[in-house]
């Protein structure tokens, strides 16, 4: 009986004949129309632009675990606690069912495919007036005709024959990635060969990588296609012990205060950081597709570029949190605490209500003051089962320590130091207005204002640092 990798070779030659048949056109423009090697580079930069978002979707869908080695890879998601959520969740009939444990996959590929798109892009930009290769229609046609072959090679091979089930979201999204820094490297022999051959031979390398990354995909080929799969998924799901019997008592997490923590921390923490890559985007967007000075209506629509990618971002970051604990609902069965999370309908976790200890409340959160919801902290389990749990925010506090035996004695939050309140707030409005004077008028110092984002993650310890010691 053939093996499964066996039966492999033949599907993904069919998976491969949309791809193969798209490069067929950049092919025929070297060949009969002369391209030159600038117009090849920037059909195949643009495709990438598509590869990148294409894979953040593909891997909502992807239905094995990641693999626990998270760090090695273009994109690195080993700070999201996102990634350990079980369940799924099916959002219509006809699509498969999407994991909120992807998501980060998904939200990564939006900020590592900016620092992609920087690496290939910007040398594009120095030999190429994209907006005037565009104008011509053969090099349109080959820009569609190769974004709908990825799209019809997506549809087929990956969701129609099933084989999103067999994949991690880590595999989905390393393979572009890692054929996009890979194919850079070619990209300047091209733009450096010159003759007909050299765009050629680069077209032919161009299939040879989306060979390699279907085999790839499917658990194939030899260490090259292993080397763009990145490390293999050998992460379990294992079925969480819950107790029988019918809860004793259930205490729902309030939603009002999920959704507003999630934005807090957003924008406090990676905020910063966004608005800088978004800058980026405003200012490398004319240069990449502009020609001498760019006009009025390119600055504007790089500006809302700039916007919508800086709005992605930080949605990204807050879907996330929100998934994590928005509809958690904690279980009394017996002397047990079992987190059971009502949108998968998956329990999550469970620890006997004996073993929680060094149980403290989360001061730090604006929404917690403001709603009068609490979040504690407590470590659970003994040896390597050790492990600290977040439970909430809960919008009766004293009732859930009693319910489920939390060893903590108030759930009041300490006051404010309203000293250091009033100087983070002062310090927030100093640096936008500082900001604003070294921008827009001639009052600032004489430096580029556009190495400007560069400080804001730097600027911005100082308010958040203030934050903090304003909780005694």
């Amino acid at each position: 009986m053939p093996s499964i990798r066996d039966g492999d070779a033949p599907q993904t030659a069919l998976g491969l004949l949309p791809v193969l048949a798209a490069n067929i056109l950049p092919l025929v423009g070297v060949v009969w129309f002369g391209w030159d090697p600038e117009t090849l580079v920037t059909v195949y930069a643009l495709e990438l632009l598509v590869l990148l978002p294409l894979a953040g979707v593909k891997a909502l869908f992807a239905g094995k675990p990641p693999a626990s080695d998270r760090e090695s890879g273009v994109f690195s998601v080993s700070e999201s606690n996102l990634v350990d959520k079980r369940g799924s969740v099916t959002v219509h009939d006809r699509l498969p069912p999407i994991y909120p444990r992807n998501v980060p996959f998904a939200a990564a590929v939006v900020v590592g495919g900016v620092w992609v798109g920087f690496f290939v892009l910007a040398p594009v930009s120095e030999v190429a007036a994209v907006l005037d290769v565009l104008g011509r229609p053969e090099v349109l046609l080959s820009v569609v005709a190769l974004v709908v072959g990825q799209v019809v090679e997506t549809a087929h091979t990956y969701f129609r024959s099933g084989r999103y089930a067999e994949l991690s979201p880590y595999a989905v999204v390393e393979v572009p990635a890692r054929q996009g820094f890979f194919l850079a490297c070619f990209l300047f022999v091209v733009i450096v060969g010159g003759a007909t051959s050299v765009p050629v031979a680069f077209v032919v390398v161009k299939v040879l990588f989306e060979w390699s990354g279907l085999r790839a995909e499917r658990g194939g080929g030899g260490r090259f296609s292993g080397w763009l799969s990145g490390p293999d998924s050998d992460t379990t799901v294992d079925s969480v012990d819950v107790p029988v019997g019918q809860p004793s008592a259930t205490v729902d997490v309030d939603g009002r205060s999920v959704a507003a923590a999630a934005i807090w921390r957003a924008v406090t923490t990676t905020g910063p950081f966004y608005v800088v890559l978004a800058a980026f985007v405003w200012l490398g967007v004319p240069a990449f597709l502009g020609d001498g000075t760019p006009s009025l209506t390119l600055w504007v629509a790089s500006g809302l570029a700039g916007l919508t990618l800086l709005g992605l971002m930080l949605a990204g970051d807050i879907v996330e949190a929100i998934l994590l604990n928005r509809w958690t609902t904690y279980h009394r069965i017996g002397d047990y605490l079992v987190a059971h999370d009502r949108l998968t309908d998956e329990p999550q976790w469970t620890t006997p209500v004996s073993e929680l200890r060094d149980a403290a409340v989360v001061e730090t959160r604006p929404s917690d003051r403001h709603f009068g919801t609490r979040t504690v902290i407590v470590t659970a389990g003994w040896g390597d089962e050790k492990t600290e749990r977040t439970l909430g925010p809960v919008d009766t506090p004293e009732a859930f320590v009693e319910t489920f035996d939390i060893p903590l004695q108030s759930t009041d939050c300490s006051p404010l130091d309203w000293r250091f309140v009033g100087a983070a707030v002062g310090s927030v409005a100093l640096i936008t207005v500082g900001s604003v004077v070294v921008a827009a008028t001639p009052l600032g110092p004489s430096v580029p204002w556009v190495f400007l984002p560069v400080y804001l993650p730097f600027l911005g310890v100082v308010p958040m640092r203030l934050w903090k010691l304003a909780h005694p």
